[in-house]
């Protein structure tokens, strides 16, 4: 018979070991791939657990300042389905800062380190400040630092609330002894006003009130108002 009639035997697939453990890692790999899917999607059909929370209503937040100006959050809250206890109260302390206290200055008695500490005063205010006290006697309003040259309606109405006069003691001026020149020197006294008053004074005797000296003095009233705090009119010389 013909060899090429005669029946041949299958080829055998050889591989070496190397090659082998290729093909096992490649084919775990494919399961793997193939069973992640799966497994993650069995996962996702489980439920999840439900809890049973109470639903709150918070209806409002009270605020409430003491005596002591400590500061409390109330909170009043009850439950939303069934409404018991709705007078029920639950305070919260809060923590909060305290206030910082200003410490009020004596306009008598501040130097010009105490008035540059308030704000928008500087070194040139200042020493105005205390030069006009110096003329005037002392100050008996916290209202008259409006008088003072280049003091700002702003800046007074800042430092207006941290400045007090508890005992204003000023220096009077005696209308019945005092010279030309002494009563000139108050700001509130021009030098012509100053000479009418003592040629008065001369003529009439002494003044025995501040009606008589409005009567003899041709000055606004508004200006001797400001005046009078200043004056004294004992008749005899003060030691």
């Amino acid at each position: 018979m013909n060899n090429r009639y005669k029946k041949q035997s299958p080829t055998r697939l050889s591989l070496s070991k190397k090659n082998q453990r290729g093909l096992l890692l490649i084919l775990a790999g494919m399961g793997v791939y193939w069973f992640i899917p799966i497994y993650l999607k069995d996962k996702s059909n489980i439920e999840s657990p439900v809890y049973n929370y109470k639903v709150l209503n918070i209806n409002y937040m009270d605020t409430v300042v003491p005596k002591k100006n400590e500061l409390f959050l109330v909170w009043k809250t009850f439950n939303n389905s069934k409404r018991q206890n709705p007078q029920k109260w639950s305070p919260y302390k809060a923590t909060i800062q305290k206030p910082v206290v200003k410490k009020m200055v004596d306009l008598n008695t501040a130097d010009s380190i105490d008035l540059i500490k308030l704000p928008g005063i500087g070194p040139v205010l200042s020493a105005r400040i205390v030069k006009y006290r110096e003329k005037l006697g002392g100050f008996h309003s916290v209202a008259q630092l409006k008088e003072i040259y280049g003091m700002p309606d702003s800046t007074y109405q800042k430092i207006s609330t941290q400045l007090e006069l508890p005992d204003p003691i000023v220096k009077k001026i005696a209308i019945n002894q005092a010279d030309e020149k002494t009563i000139a020197m108050h700001p509130y006294v021009e030098w012509k006003e100053a000479k009418m008053i003592v040629r008065y004074r001369e003529a009439n005797g002494y003044f025995n009130s501040s009606e008589q000296l409005a009567a003899c003095w041709g000055l606004e009233k508004k200006k001797l108002e400001k005046l009078l705090p200043y004056l004294s009119f004992t008749v005899t010389p003060t030691q």
